[in-house]
Order: structure tokens, then C-alpha cells, then sequence
């Protein structure tokens, strides 16, 4: 009974020790090693470029290369998550980077951002509280 309680609980409480850290981790947060390199993450704040064309929605905006990109992205493991607003042209992503200056490249390689569909701003991120599972899906 106890081993199998230690089994359940002991990853839970390691998992919550990489997370938040000890007291005086969470007050400054460590700069990532060289076996976490992806460690950081950055938010993308998405909106209409100089190339947007007004009056059409996103939907018809030729962001399909930005979706194929950002499917790469996910398949490497540098998305946290992102998607667009509701009811309103831009989006949001998170990103893992291990540096400020690899952020900046991901977004400079993006071809929305390329091709002036969208303009962006970056900003680093360090979540102070983190929900114990997954986020709620998508309704449907």
C-alpha cells in the first residue's frame, strides 16, 4: 500500500519541485542549463501587418504557410500553445526558446511576419502559477 502510494505520489511531488522550485527559486527564477536549453518561454502577440487586406477575415488572409510553420513548430516541441483570438483578427502563441535572440529568429522566420500578413510583438514569460493538467479543449 505504501510503495503504491509512493509511486503516485513521489513523481507528482518531483514534477511540483521542477516546476515551482524551492522558496528561493520562485522569487528568481534560474537561467536555463545547457540539458534544459528550452526552458524559456516567449509570448507572440499576433495582429494585422502592412499587408493584411482590410475588410477580409483571417480566414482568408493566406496564412496557410504560417499554419504548415507553426505545425513544424509544434512537431519540434517549441509550442506551448497558440491559436487566434475569437471574434477579432491576430492571435497568441508560446514558444520555447533558449534564448531571447533564438525567440526573435523563430518569429523573424515565420512566413506571416515574412510577408507582412501580420505584425508582431515578443515578450518573455515566466508563468508564476501553473494548472495541475492539460488545458480544457477546444469546444467544439
Amino acid at each position: 500500500m505504501i510503495q503504491a502510494l509512493g509511486r503516485r505520489i513521489l513523481p507528482t511531488l518531483f514534477l511540483g519541485l521542477t516546476l515551482f522550485g524551492t522558496p528561493a527559486a520562485a522569487q528568481a527564477p534560474s537561467p536555463p542549463t545547457e540539458a534544459q536549453p528550452d526552458r524559456q518561454l516567449f509570448v507572440i502577440h499576433y495582429r494585422p501587418g502592412p499587408a493584411w487586406v482590410a475588410g477580409r477575415p483571417m480566414g482568408e488572409q493566406n496564412l496557410r504557410p504560417h499554419g504548415l510553420y507553426y505545425r513544424d513548430l509544434l512537431q519540434q516541441g517549441r509550442v506551448f500553445a497558440g491559436g487566434g483570438f475569437v471574434g477579432e483578427d491576430g492571435g497568441l502563441a508560446i514558444i520555447r526558446a533558449a534564448s531571447r535572440a533564438e525567440a526573435e529568429a523563430i518569429l523573424a522566420a515565420d512566413p506571416a511576419i515574412r510577408d507582412g500578413i501580420f505584425a508582431a510583438e515578443l515578450r518573455q514569460w515566466s508563468p508564476r502559477f501553473v494548472a495541475d493538467g492539460p488545458l480544457a479543449e477546444r469546444p467544439r
